[in-house]
């Protein structure tokens, strides 16, 4: 009878967070809008022109997981490619080398970065110094990232009281062939993103989901790209096993079942998907992740990797489907740093300085890194578009010419969570000059957050 009890009141709790969700008052409305000057636009009729490109060598296949190679050794062929690249920067050139050292944050201890605590580790000799922050007025450090440093070695041999730091320099935008550009830009574009977790956590009706389904089928967007958990290992049922079905079955019956009963409806609409490392119906948990197995899923689904990099016609996106943002804001310490940034965008901004899009090391425990794998999470060029879902508040900003999107998580709360909404223009004709062009995808794009 208890046990009965338990499951009854665990039912009413269903409904009742079910009932809330159907009867919120927020719904459809729009949290906040990057580039309001620039106007939406109606896709819900137009035919539709989405030529999707994985960048080939930044797909990755599956592959042994269970063997590491030694993680030192992958950490100092990045260290090595980067610093050559500070070495050759005309900044850091500027002073006499023997004040001048390259090299990788780190802590003094196993606990939190603090600005007592800081060491720069050098690989090529196995040492480590001591950082005095005290003369530097503006800083914005990080278990991992890789810097140059100007200084004064005081007393002790290892203590280096610091005066400037030098970044890695930003890599440049991909630029678009002339004749790729005319064929594809002539017509805005409509692009939606939601993240995972799609179900509240006390069931599987996966409301939020189901209300985004019916959303897309009345605007129909040209692109919809969802992002893992669809079914999480965080699920509170899941970790009680309190479920009859097993997680393949649910991603089955609320995830591939209904996408094939919206791609009837909605022809036309791409659809991308990209896996999370909480995802349960998945063959791998470690992060540089393989796509999804097409098997089971409809066959105009385009299956990427985690991290995905890919192009639609003209831009370049990037999605970081580990929760990054969280993990370096805990581990972040900062002094007056980059004043025309908000944390987010700082946060944001080490990603794209560092040229990796998980540059925080040691990793956070949430994080099985694979570190024979690193190249994947390697930055060819500064994306247009750099999608970074986290459970920090959902945000859109532009940050070093690229638009970077937190959409936030579809269910969050009772009265459900929030996604994205890109809307991207054509280039004007005008700015059409020459073989190879730059997008300048931030000064022709929309982004609103919106409440499902």
């Amino acid at each position: 009878m208890e046990e009965k009890g338990i499951q009854m009141e665990k039912q009413h709790k269903r409904n009742d967070v079910a009932k809330k969700f159907f009867e919120r008052g927020n719904k459809g409305k729009v949290e906040y809008v990057l580039n309001s000057n620039i106007s939406t636009y109606d896709s819900s009729q137009n035919i539709k022109q989405c030529k999707i490109v994985l960048i080939a060598d930044k797909q990755v296949e599956s592959y042994r997981y269970m063997y590491q190679t030694r993680i030192l050794e992958e950490l100092d062929v990045r260290f090595s490619s980067l610093s050559t690249i500070i070495k050759n920067h005309e900044v850091f050139d500027a002073f006499h080398i023997n004040q001048n050292i390259i090299g990788r944050i780190c802590c003094d201890s196993e606990g939190k970065l603090n600005d007592e605590s800081v060491l720069l580790e050098i690989p090529e000799k196995r040492n480590r110094l001591k950082l005095s922050l005290n003369k530097i007025e503006s800083y914005a450090l990080f278990s991992g990232q890789i810097v140059g440093v100007k200084g004064t070695m005081k007393n002790e041999e290892n203590y280096l009281e610091i005066n400037n730091i030098f970044e890695v320099p930003l890599l440049p935008m991909y630029k678009s062939p002339f004749g790729e550009l005319v064929e594809l830009n002539v017509k805005p574009l409509n692009i939606v993103v939601a993240a995972g977790p799609f179900t509240f956590d006390v069931g599987f009706g996966y409301e939020p989901f189901n209300e985004l389904l019916i959303k897309m089928e009345q605007e129909k967007p040209d692109l919809l790209i969802l992002l893992g958990p669809f079914v999480s290992e965080d699920h509170p049922l899941l970790i009680e096993k309190n479920t009859p079905k097993t997680p393949g079955e649910l991603f089955k019956e609320h995830v591939t079942d209904k996408l094939s009963k919206f791609i009837k409806a909605s022809p036309g609409v791409s659809i991308v998907m990209v896996p999370s490392t909480k995802d349960l119906f998945h063959c791998s948990f470690v992060f540089p992740q393989p796509p999804f197995p097409k098997s089971g899923l409809p066959k105009d689904v385009i299956c990427t990797s985690n991290p995905a990099q890919f192009r639609v016609n003209e831009i370049t996106f990037v999605i970081d489907n580990v929760d990054i943002l969280f993990h370096l804001a805990s581990n972040e310490i900062e002094r007056n740093a980059a004043p025309a940034l908000d944390r987010m965008g700082r946060l944001s901004r080490h990603i794209l300085i560092q040229r990796h899009l998980y540059p925080l090391f040691p990793t956070s425990p949430e994080v099985n890194l694979e570190y024979k794998k690193s190249s994947f999470l390697e930055l060819q060029n500064l994306p247009d578009i750099l999608i970074l879902p986290s459970k920090l508040k959902y945000f859109a900003k532009i940050v070093e010419n690229v638009i970077c999107i937190n959409p936030g998580y579809l269910s969050k709360g009772e009265s459900g969570g929030t996604y994205a909404k890109i809307t991207i223009h054509p280039l004007q004709q005008t700015l059409m000059e020459g073989a190879f062009i730059e997008n300048l995808v931030s000064k022709r794009a929309r982004v609103e957050i919106v409440r499902v």
